[in-house]
């Protein structure tokens, strides 16, 4: 959907995602010019876009510049280069490079040295996704600086999501969801393979989504209110029972000869909050151990 008002903006990057977001922008109507070390690749973004091949001249009287790099070690050579600093002076800058918090406050230290407005942000979704419903960005620095530039961010994902002023916290909840997601990943394949070397189809498992995917969910609204009371105690299920639980897993897992690594690696984490007296708690009282040295 286009934004009220066209705007100016440069993306730096024509990678995938650099591409994908600098032609979501053309086709909300804005006046957006593309920039790459190599030349060919921004030539080839299209979509309504303008190659430069200098980037102190793709930058300069844009509103809005866009950074998808692989890196911030990458961002920072390129932002670095003579005049780019100059040029940017004024405008804002939107880091959507993959990083940690810690990029994000150098990133805006940075910013703050050359009189350049900053918001970090991260993306949560593939290039072929950007400008979809299936698209999430989440952004953290200034709200004003936000707020006047939401209708225009809002053509790479409607769902535009402010997170916190505190410059890291778009790249935290980045990680966090993130982790969730590669840990769940790497669960239910361990799983599949159980199934797998004890002869039981894979898909007999997979069709049981929705009651794995129901536990989490439930497990999830639980463990936030008991985060924020700081009070893990409760009538359900026992942590020692789950610990119980866990290690049938690990005897599976060693009995059919497959890794067992990670069910062991879940074992200990929950061991170890049986090992500080909270056994007798609820699950989610393993956050304890896990937000101590």
């Amino acid at each position: 959907m286009p934004s009220s008002r066209p705007a100016k903006i440069a993306v730096i990057g024509s990678g995938l995602m650099g591409s994908a977001l600098a032609r979501a922008f053309a086709a909300a109507g804005h006046d957006v010019a593309v920039w790459n070390r190599t030349s060919s690749k921004a030539s080839a973004v299209g979509g309504g876009t303008v190659a430069f091949e200098s980037l102190t001249k793709a930058v300069s009287g844009r509103e809005l510049v866009v950074v998808s790099l692989s890196n911030y070690a990458a961002s920072f050579e390129v932002l670095s280069a003579p005049g780019v600093a100059a040029a940017l002076s004024g405008t804002t800058l939107v880091q959507l490079t993959s990083g940690s918090p810690s990029d994000a406050r150098a990133g805006l230290a940075w910013a703050k040295e050359h009189g350049v407005d900053y918001l970090d942000a991260a993306i949560l979704a593939y290039p072929s996704f950007v400008a979809t419903d299936y698209a999430t960005v989440y952004y953290a620095g200034s709200r004003p600086v936000f707020d006047r530039h939401a209708d225009t961010l809002q053509s790479i994902a409607k769902n535009s999501v402010y997170v916190d002023e505190k410059i890291g916290a778009a790249a935290t909840l980045d990680c966090a969801i993130l982790e969730a997601y590669y840990g769940g990943s790497l669960a239910f394949l361990h799983a599949a393979a159980m199934c797998k070397a004890e002869g039981l189809d894979p898909k007999a498992f997979f069709a049981q989504k929705n009651s794995f995917l129901g536990l989490i969910s439930v497990t999830a609204d639980a463990a936030q209110g008991m985060i924020e009371k700081n009070d893990f105690t409760g009538d359900q299920c026992s942590l020692n029972t789950h610990v119980a639980a866990i290690e049938h897993i690990v005897r599976l897992s060693q009995d059919a000869r497959i890794s067992a690594r990670f069910p062991k690696e879940l074992l200990d984490n929950y061991k170890r909050a049986v090992s500080v007296d909270l056994g007798s708690q609820e699950l989610p009282a393993v956050f304890r151990t896990l937000t101590q040295d």
